[in-house]
C-alpha cells in the first residue's frame, strides 16, 4: 500500500461517494471534487491514472443503471474521435502546460452558458471533434466532463436523463482509454488497488442515490441548476489554473 494515511484514504473514499452521487444526479462536479482532492492527497505521478480508475466505475456504474437513454449513436462517433485524441495525447501527455488547458476549458463552459446563442454544429462529425478534444483534454487536466457536458446540454431534445446517461457513457469510454494508457505506459497500479477499489465501492453506492435524485428533479429546474454547476465549475478551473 501506498504511502498514504488512514484519514487521506478515508477522505478520498468519502469524495467518490459525494462526487459520484452529485455527477449522477447533474451530470458534472465530482470528478472535479475528486481531482482536486487526490492532488492535495496522493503524490503528483498517481493523480491522474488513480483518478481514472476511480471516475470509469462511477461512469460505468452510471451508464449502466440509465442504459435505456443513452444515445448510440453519439458514442459511436465520440468513441472513433477518442481513439484519435488518446493517440495524439499519448505522445504529449508530459509536454503541454495544464494552466493553459483549464482556462481553454473554463472559456469554452462560460461560452456555452453565457454567450450568444450560436448554433453550434452538432452532428456526426461534431461529435468525433468533441470526443477527440475531450480525450486529449483528460490526460493532462483529470476530469474533462464539464467540457462534454456542456456539449450535449445544447441538444434541445435531450431530456434530463438522456443528457446524464449520454455523457455517463461517454465518460467511461474517456476514462476507459486513459487507464489503459497510462498502463501502457508504466504506471503501476497494484499498490493503488486497496484505494480503488474502496473508493470504487463508495462511488457505486453515491450513484445509485444520485439516480434516485435525478428521477424526481424537475425538468426546468435541473437545466437551471446545471447552468449555474456548469459556470461554478468553471471559474473553478481558472482559480486552479492560478494557483499551479
Amino acid at each position: 500500500m501506498p504511502d498514504i494515511s488512514a484519514l487521506a484514504f478515508a477522505i478520498v473514499v468519502v469524495v467518490s461517494f459525494l462526487g459520484s452521487a452529485v455527477t449522477a444526479a447533474f451530470s458534472i462536479g465530482g470528478g472535479l471534487m475528486l481531482i482536486a482532492v487526490v492532488s492535495w492527497l496522493l503524490p503528483p505521478a498517481a493523480v491522474i491514472p488513480v483518478h481514472g480508475v476511480i471516475m470509469l466505475g462511477s461512469n460505468a456504474g452510471r451508464s449502466v443503471l440509465l442504459m435505456r437513454h443513452v444515445d448510440w449513436n453519439i458514442i459511436g462517433w465520440f468513441s472513433a474521435g477518442a481513439a484519435v485524441g488518446g493517440l495524439l495525447g499519448a505522445q504529449i501527455v508530459f509536454g503541454l502546460d495544464q494552466r493553459v488547458l483549464r482556462l481553454a476549458i473554463a472559456g469554452f463552459i462560460l461560452f456555452t452558458q453565457w454567450g450568444p446563442k450560436i448554433a453550434l454544429p452538432l452532428g456526426a462529425k461534431f461529435y468525433a471533434i468533441a470526443g477527440s478534444l475531450s480525450m486529449f483534454i483528460t490526460l493532462f487536466v483529470g476530469a474533462s466532463g464539464p467540457f462534454m457536458t456542456s456539449i450535449l446540454a445544447r441538444i434541445e431534445h435531450f431530456s434530463r436523463m438522456a443528457l446524464i446517461a449520454t455523457a455517463g457513457a461517454c465518460m467511461t469510454i474517456q476514462h476507459g482509454g486513459k487507464v489503459a494508457i497510462f498502463g501502457f505506459g508504466g504506471f503501476d497500479f497494484g499498490p493503488w488497488l486497496p484505494l480503488m477499489i474502496s473508493a470504487l465501492v463508495a462511488g457505486a453506492l453515491g450513484t445509485f442515490l444520485g439516480t434516485r435524485i435525478l428521477k424526481h428533479i424537475d425538468e426546468a429546474l435541473f437545466r437551471k441548476v446545471l447552468r449555474y454547476l456548469l459556470s461554478g465549475l468553471a471559474g473553478w478551473l481558472v482559480i486552479l489554473a492560478f494557483s499551479e
